[in-house]
């Protein structure tokens, strides 16, 4: 009976992280470059049956097992492309293909971010949405004016003059990337640059994909009312079988 409660627990725990983390992507499908996360589970352990007081008469009885439920293994981030929307903004950079834009802050720490909604402050840099400056070579803000394109390589151009280009970066083992809030990345090892094309004018969106999100809060939501169940199923049981014992 035990084991039964114990089972139950671990699966409301287990689809409890799993709602909240597919609550999380629906509460971010409108930020921009959001990278939808996923849960991924693992058995606890399973237990043979072949064991004395277990009546079984199968000839394949030592490789009879038994469950002892769930648990959420670890949080895995998804970073397949969003959708790129025009915005005819001209410090938008998308970045189409691989890579990431990186800002750092007043101290000189690095960040990554899928953002490029970026905007431009009264010194000529990009700056992003929460307040760190995208990182450029070589530029050179007093040479910025109203007029500015952007190549798909990066290189910013100002009245026809070079005034500074934007790499992106990208990791070999994304998996290491940190997320520290803000739509930001931290990282553990340094960075290579990656071969993604730049779009000015357009922003990335959220690659949160809300119809199969709904669908897995329902699939989830069915599984967490079928361990709540099961561990009222093993209290009535435990219940009934205590009043016996008393009589």
């Amino acid at each position: 009976m035990l084991k039964i409660l114990w089972n139950g627990r671990s699966g409301l725990y287990s689809n409890q992280n799993k709602l909240d983390i597919i609550s999380n992507n629906i509460s971010n499908v409108d930020t921009n470059g959001y990278k939808k996360n996923d849960l991924a589970f693992e058995d606890i352990m399973y237990n043979k049956l072949d064991r004395l007081g277990v009546p079984i008469t199968s000839s394949n009885r030592d490789k009879l097992t038994q469950g002892s439920g769930s648990k959420a293994e670890t949080i895995v981030r998804d970073f397949k492309q969003g959708v790129l929307t025009e915005t005819n903004k001209i410090s938008d950079i998308a970045i189409d293909g691989n890579g990431f834009f990186r800002v750092k802050d007043s101290d000189g720490n690095y960040y990554y971010t899928r953002d490029g909604a970026f905007n431009i402050d009264k010194d000529g840099n990009f700056v992003h949405s929460s307040g760190y400056v995208l990182d450029i070579d070589n530029y050179d803000p007093q040479k910025l004016s109203e007029k500015i394109n952007i190549d798909s390589e990066g290189n910013i151009y100002s009245n026809s003059d070079t005034i500074g280009k934007i790499n992106i970066y990208d990791f070999v083992n994304r998996d290491e990337l940190v997320s520290c809030g803000e739509n930001l990345f931290k990282a553990q090892n340094d960075p290579e640059i990656a071969k993604g094309i730049l779009k000015q004018g357009f922003i990335e969106k959220s690659n949160v994909d809300m119809p199969k999100e709904l669908t897995d809060m329902l699939i989830t939501q069915r599984a967490f009312e079928i361990n709540s169940r099961i561990v009222k199923s093993a209290d009535e049981m435990w219940q009934i079988a205590n009043n016996l014992r008393s009589k």
